[in-house]
């Protein structure tokens, strides 16, 4: 897995989030997202997911997770996350 192209698809996408509506971070706590993206010829797949990292607190953790669909990668993604309030 190329993990420039990788890391700024990862980027990208949890920044899309971030500064989108918030109901789409309380969406991805109920059910995670998944989509492909084409980049130089290879077919990333994009795994979008929030939980909290502290209820009480109403801390939540924005997970973005990037693989090529090879062996090595669909084990051990590349990872991005953030923390947001809700």
């Amino acid at each position: 897995m190329d993990k420039q192209i990788a890391t700024q698809i990862a980027e990208d996408k949890l920044n899309e989030i971030i500064s989108g509506e918030k109901s789409e971070i309380i969406g991805l706590l109920v059910e995670s997202e998944s989509e492909f993206v084409n980049k130089d010829g290879v077919e990333y797949q994009v795994k979008r997911d929030a939980f909290y990292d502290d209820k009480e607190k109403k801390i939540i953790r924005v997970c973005v997770c990037v693989d090529d669909q090879k062996f090595w990668s669909t084990v051990l993604p590349l990872c991005r996350s953030e923390l947001v309030n809700e």
